[in-house]
């Protein structure tokens, strides 16, 4: 069972690594949360695939929830 786990977190990183997967789709794969995915793109050393628009939208979604 660890070793099944493991080898969806890893192939999740692969996906998000590629552009494959959004960071929320990977963490989803990998059966993980956001924070947790973060922790394991980190881990693997895997820069975010954020482009500058994708940083002004989610501040911009965060403060309309906030």
């Amino acid at each position: 069972r660890e070793l099944v786990e493991s080898g969806r977190k890893h192939k999740a990183v692969e996906l998000y690594k590629i552009k494959k997967v959004s960071l929320g789709l990977g963490a989803k794969l990998a059966g993980v949360s956001l924070s947790e995915f973060f922790d394991l793109l980190r881990e693997h050393n895997v820069y975010l695939n954020l482009e500058l628009e994708d940083a002004k939208q989610a501040l911009e979604t965060a403060r309309k929830l906030l």
